[in-house]
Parts: structure tokens; sequence; C-alpha cells
């Protein structure tokens, strides 16, 4: 049967959310306020994340790049994941509303056992740090993420009969309702609480080792 496996990636695939460490480390203040606004939804994502991201001097961008790929890890049981879904000849691709320059680096070792990547690109705009939105967010998203994860699925995956997703946050709500089978970590499992998922299976997870025996247990059911 036909499926594909869909994955956020900051405080998915990761750890921790990456643009959230790299603002501790590398921006101003005053990016806390900005980034209060975007969770509290007074600000959309897509225009908080650009305005933290201006805060940052692009002569930090190489700086930045380097101190990611020693501090940001993925999350455990990871290889083992893109392996297993290697073996069934199960596409994975990432729906990041993240930022590529922090991405790839991070990856780098799994980029062969990675399908697709969709995310947001890294530019300089008069010496500072600057974002394109290059899948916008059209009716299907209630906010502004950046990448409109439900068109992406809908249009470059439609035809699969299986859909999966694994996500950690309310960037991923939307995406949650266009797959048959969701895994849940973070702040996502109590956002999917709230509202009708019927007839969609969602699994908690806070490795993806707990993935990997979701999705044996729901080909063996």
């Amino acid at each position: 049967m036909k499926a594909v496996f869909f994955s956020d990636f900051d405080g998915t695939i990761t750890q921790r959310d990456v643009i959230e460490a790299v603002m501790s480390r590398f921006a101003p203040p005053q990016w806390r306020e900005i980034h209060s606004s975007l969770m509290e939804g007074r600000l959309d994502i897509d225009v908080g994340i650009r305005m933290m991201f201006n805060l940052i001097p692009a002569g930090k961008k190489e700086e930045i790049i380097k101190w990611v790929k020693n501090n940001i890890k993925v999350r455990e049981g990871f290889g083992d994941l893109l392996d297993f879904l290697n073996k069934k000849g199960i596409p994975f691709v990432i729906l990041s509303g993240g930022v590529d320059f922090y991405i790839y680096p991070i990856i780098e070792e799994y980029l062969n056992k990675i399908t697709k990547v969709y995310s947001n690109r890294l530019f300089v705009n008069h010496g500072k740090l600057d974002v394109k939105f290059v899948y916008r967010c059209g009716r299907n998203c209630r906010r502004n993420c950046g990448i409109c994860k439900p068109y992406v699925i809908q249009t470059y995956y439609g035809d699969y009969k299986i859909k999966m997703y694994a996500g950690d946050g309310i960037t991923d709500l939307d995406a949650s309702q266009y797959n048959d089978i969701i895994f849940s970590t973070g702040g996502l499992t109590e956002y999917l609480e709230k509202i009708n998922l019927r007839g969609k299976r969602v699994y908690r997870f806070n490795t993806f080792n707990d993935v990997i025996n979701a999705i044996r247990e729901y080909g063996e059911g």
C-alpha cells in the first residue's frame, strides 16, 4: 500500500526548538517579546520569524551554523526510523516552518535517506539575516506559518493511500488533519485533544523508536 511519512523539524526531529535555541544564543533580549506575541497568536508566525531573524547581523551566519552542528541533537531513534522506512519503501518528507541554513547542517549525515525537505530560506537583507517564505500559507491554514503544510501534502502527495505525520506544536495542528496517522509529542498532544480527529489514529511518542513500534502495530492490525 502506498504510504508517505511527513515530519515537522524543530522540536520533532530535533530534541529542542532550534529557532528558540538560536535566538537565545545570538539575538538581543527583545526576541523574547516577539516570540511571546507569536506564541499567543497576536503575531503571525511568518512575521514573527522574520522579526526575530532581523535582529541578528548577517556576519553571524557561519557562527550559527557551526553552533547548531555542535549543540543541536536529533531525537533518539531518528536514524532507526529512516532505515525502517527506507526498507519499507516509504518516503520520508520534512515539512518545516524553520529555515534551511540550520536544517541541512543538522541532518547532513541523514540526507541520503530523506526524500524531500520543504522549508523557508535564509537570505541577507541590509546586513541582517532575513527569511524568504517559498511555500506560502493559503486558505488551508489558520495562521501564516510561512510554509503551508496542508497545501504541500495535498498538492504533491495527494495520491498516497496512507499519510503519516509527526509533530510537536501549533503549526502542526492543521497539517495533522490531512493525515491518517498522527504521531504527537510536546504541545501538539494537548492541541489535538481539543479538536475532533474522527477516523484518524493518534499516537504519542518520546523517541522515534516509539514511532517505529506504532507503525508495526498499525501494520499488524
